[in-house]
């Protein structure tokens, strides 16, 4: 397996060349599973685990391999997995915050080139959320396209296409139906030999099927969709990065039942660059749009050149965004006590360990 056919170039190349001399080799992680790896090498597939070293030095979540990057790992033996000792530079990541409390970040994919954002003609169809995951996909340094699947049921599709355009300014759309294995042809010239797309939506948009279409074979398992909600039941369980026929690869994702942004201020900017013009016509720089005089959004509100929905989704991102550059603030404290955890628990370890012998 050529490692160019899996993406591998100059950037990968120059973070890597300090570990060559340490008899390391450059390896993708096609999947995860909690602690352990499947890697795509020159050699082929190895199983792979980070080293202790690597565990012990590691902050949060984001530190870990992640599905789509490339890392450097010591040759296993038989019977031994490969121990992967580093992780390299990413060259993009589509990152959300973790579920919960804790402000972490979880990456669903790294170093790919097109994030395809699929959305189903159906009771799937959300305006809302597409600003969302157009948004994280900006900040992610892929190039976003949407995919509109299910045409072949939607009853008012020159509606539905106008409105997403409307909102999705400068970005490609495929509309499709998964239904139709023709129309998966515009994949086929976006991901060439060495590209890598991943796809992205909610549960029972098509992606599994859209991945078989792409793979030429029943690969992934696909369920029917509930008929009351289009809420489909998470058939792709983990994330893995699949290598096509043509030579590009796919990384197909689990449905996202939520999408907590992560970083984003960037990525909002280019989602609603058309309400960062408007903010720009203000009188004041630091204009809140409510009741300052010459207000530029405030007039686009009135005169309806501007959705009112639209806008309270981009104050509603904002204010998540804000808020996670807050908690994200207090980082520093936390790896240190991150850091000393670890610690504590290794000895609490080693005294346990002694005291039985």
């Amino acid at each position: 397996m050529k490692l160019e056919t899996l993406g591998w170039n100059g950037f990968f190349e120059a973070y890597f060349a300090p570990h060559r001399d340490k008899q390391l080799s450059p390896g993708r992680v096609a999947i995860q599973h909690k602690e352990r790896y499947v890697l795509y090498t020159e050699t082929g597939e190895l199983w792979g685990q980070v080293s202790g070293k690597f565990r012990f030095e590691t902050t949060g979540l984001q530190d870990f391999p992640a599905v789509g990057d490339w890392v450097a790992y010591e040759a296993s033996t038989e019977d031994q997995p490969a121990i992967i000792h580093h992780v390299l530079e990413r060259k993009s990541k589509f990152s959300r915050k973790v579920a919960g409390d804790r402000p972490d970040e979880q990456i669903l994919a790294a170093n790919i080139d097109i994030a395809f954002l699929v959305m189903g003609l159906d009771a799937n169809y959300n305006l809302r959320r597409l600003e969302r995951l157009l948004t994280v996909a900006w900040e992610s340094g892929a190039r976003p396209i949407i995919v509109l699947n299910k045409s072949d049921i939607s009853e008012n599709l020159e509606e539905c296409t106008q409105e997403v355009l409307d909102i999705a300014h400068g970005v490609d759309l495929i509309v499709m139906s998964a239904q139709h294995p023709e129309e998966i042809a515009p994949f086929y010239s976006l991901l060439t030999p060495g590209t890598t797309g991943v796809l992205l939506g909610s549960s029972g948009v098509g992606k599994s099927t859209i991945t078989n279409l792409l793979l030429g074979e029943e690969y992934l398992k696909v369920q029917e969709v509930r008929i009351t909600d289009s809420r489909g039941r998470h058939t792709t369980t983990h994330r893995e990065l699949l290598v096509l026929p043509n030579g590009g690869m796919i990384i197909d994702t689990p449905g996202l039942r939520e999408l907590q942004i992560w970083g984003g201020e960037d990525g909002l900017q280019e989602s609603f660059d058309d309400i960062q013009e408007l903010s720009s016509q203000c009188r004041f720089r630091d204009c809140r749009h409510e009741a300052e005089p010459h207000c530029a959004v405030k007039q686009a509100l009135e005169n309806g050149t501007l959705d009112p929905d639209r806008y309270e989704s981009f104050q509603k991102l904002q204010r998540e965004i804000l808020y996670q550059k807050m908690r994200n603030s207090m980082s520093p404290q936390r790896v240190e006590k991150l850091r000393w955890k670890k610690v504590a628990k290794q000895i609490k370890s080693k005294l346990q360990n002694r005291d039985k012998q």
